[in-house]
């Protein structure tokens, strides 16, 4: 099919012929201003040609967009060019002459007026997603491919995938004609030039790992599966990253100006050391705003202090105590901030200890669905594994804790205090199933943040020790000390009653708060209503984002239910729609603020 054809042909078909013959009066679109500045009937204006036109160039049209906006023939500038002019033409012919003026003013001006915001808002929106849109999800499943996650004794920046992921970027920015930097492997930077103000959208390139998790698809080739585009980094944070990058390219096709240089910030260490940000910081410039799209709709504006808690069990100096069960190992989870859904513990019993262990553990289900084991027998002791669901420790609901069932379920049992014993009775009787801190003694509620949450993350052995890292996500109104002192009141306890030396070490980082009231956050509600047509509210989340290490960062997306929060868990996924709606969202918004005095 030759696609060759000029501007002043794609100008013709889009004043309109359908099957050769001239529009009839039974095809034209009445477009109402305020409909047009709503966004809803931009795609009606398309319509002028809903039949296959064959008559040009053998070119087969369906709709205006496809000829104008996603035409292979014409570059972004082009493309954005004959878009307005067929939106002018379509306006005139349709005896709207206020909103032909105003597209007419668009098309000629270097800045978008103030007065003019709303209608340049809604050509955006439709622009980015009709040119788009296709190549975010095909950048995406690209994307995916780069197995992006940490490996232990090894720095990010320079291992093999992220130099994978890094060319292949510098490639895509230079096809976009948006400039590229590295900072040393790090940050990966986006740039499209302007004044010396910095808008910036923070995003991060590096993923979870997807070690202990089943998934029903690849992790790494972005299978679309009913509508979902599943792979590990859809949601968090590389779905970001593809739809950004095309976000400043339409903004480069308007060749309009605006008031600040416009930045795609890729950090490589968001979900292990976030080091990178205070190198980038050292030698980039400041940013005025700071738009995270790692947190939550409407607009994240707090988040909770993230703590990382670690007891480690010693040796017992006094107790001669033999229990009925004698738990030699335990194992499960690899990340701090993923609820495990697996856990492991070998366990030595009495004579039939597979089939008395099994009865208790069948009971034990029961009495706390939806906890699932299952056991086997191995080298005389009993394998009980506990089965959950993975998700991200800041949204407990958005998953099922299974070294929470597996604790829990043995702290039942008369276990004999050995040091995986004692540690195993501490988890059991105080974070167990729980995910509010309580019987730890560290619940606590804030009115904005909501509540404590804790995540028993991690057993594992360290320098020959039983080791547990648990996670805790604290609200303001609690600090560190306190946290500390409740926990060490019941690791006292314990080892006071059995001679043990469990002991406590921890961090805990402080909360991230920005007020409502500025102009960022202000924007950022109005832009969530303009598309979505819903009225927002600013909202706090566990997760700690990078945002919180910028002066005033929020987060803008991409996530819209927390409690279900997909990223880290396994068959992670967007759907393309979603995709689409976040680009809208971060066009108009980008646009509002560095748009106007």
């Amino acid at each position: 099919m030759n696609r060759l054809f000029n501007l002043s042909i794609i100008l013709a078909l889009i004043i309109g012929c359908s099957g050769g013959k001239e529009m009839t009066e039974t095809t034209e679109i009445t477009v109402p201003l305020d409909e047009l500045i709503s966004g809803s009937i931009l795609p009606e204006i398309y319509k002028t040609a809903d039949t296959a036109v064959d008559t040009v160039a053998d070119t087969a049209v369906d709709s205006v967009a496809d000829t104008v906006a996603v035409s292979p023939d014409l570059d972004g500038n082009e493309a954005f060019e004959a878009y307005l002019e067929a939106l002018v033409r379509s306006a005139t012919e349709k005896s709207t002459p206020e909103l032909a003026a105003e597209l007419a003013l668009l098309r000629n001006a270097e800045k978008v007026p103030a007065e003019n915001l709303n209608t340049a808002s809604a050509l955006l929106r439709n622009y980015v997603v009709k040119r788009y849109g296709e190549l975010i999800v095909k950048d995406l499943q690209t994307m995916l491919g780069f197995q992006t996650y940490a490996e232990e004794g090894r720095e990010n920046w320079m291992a093999p995938e992220f130099l994978r992921q890094r060319e292949w970027l510098s490639s895509k920015a230079d096809e976009l004609g948006l400039g590229f930097k590295t900072y040393d492997g790090r940050v990966d930077e986006f740039t499209l030039s302007g004044p010396e103000a910095v808008l910036a959208v923070l995003t991060h390139g590096d993923v979870q790992g997807v070690e202990g998790q089943e998934w029903s698809s690849s992790p790494w080739t972005g299978d679309i599966v009913d509508g979902k585009i599943i792979g590990r980094g859809t949601q968090d944070d590389k779905g970001a990253v593809v739809m950004t990058y095309y976000v400043l390219k339409a903004l480069k096709d308007t060749g309009w100006k605006f008031n600040h240089t416009l930045k795609l910030i890729i950090s490589n260490g968001e979900e292990s050391s976030w080091e990178e940000i205070s190198y980038y910081q050292e030698r980039a410039p400041e940013h005025e705003y700071t738009i995270g799209i790692d947190g939550e709709y409407p607009v994240t504006h707090a988040q909770k202090g993230y703590g990382l808690l670690t007891l480690t069990s010693g040796e017992i100096s006094m107790s001669k105590k033999k229990g009925e069960w004698t738990v030699l190992l335990m194992s499960g989870g690899f990340g701090g901030s993923i609820i495990p859904e697996k856990g492991e513990a070998i366990v030595a019993g009495v004579t039939n200890s597979l089939n008395r262990l099994t009865e208790l553990a069948r009971a034990w289900e029961s009495e706390n669905p939806p906890a699932k084991f299952t056991l086997t027998s191995e080298k005389g002791n009993v394998k009980l594994i506990a089965h959950g669901a993975s998700g991200h420790s800041a949204s407990p609901e958005s998953g099922h804790n299974a070294l929470g069932d597996l604790t829990a379920f043995l702290a039942s049992l008369d276990l004999t205090p050995n040091s995986w014993g004692v540690l195993t009775m501490h988890l059991g009787r105080y974070i167990g199933t729980e995910t509010d801190g309580a019987s730890w003694g560290i619940a606590h509620t804030d009115s904005v943040m909501g509540s404590m949450t804790t995540n028993l993350a991690i057993i594992s052995v360290e320098d020959g020790n039983p080791t547990a890292l648990v996670n805790i996500r604290a609200p303001r109104g609690i600090t560190a000390e306190q946290v500390e002192a409740a926990v060490n009141k019941r690791i006292n306890k314990i080892n006071k009653e059995y001679g043990s030396a469990l002991s406590l070490s921890m961090t805990l980082g402080p909360y991230h708060f920005v007020p409502t009231d500025g102009k960022l956050v202000n924007t950022l509600l109005e832009v969530w209503e303009e598309v979505t047509g819903e009225p927002g509210k600013p909202v706090a989340i566990g997760g700690g984002t990078q945002a919180r290490l910028f002066p005033n960062g929020v987060d803008f997306g991409l996530s819209t239910d927390e409690k279900h929060y997909r990223g880290h868990g396994a068959d992670e996924y967007m759907r393309p729609e979603e995709l689409f709606m976040a680009a809208e969202l971060t066009i108009s918004a980008i646009l509002r603020l560095t748009t106007g005095e």
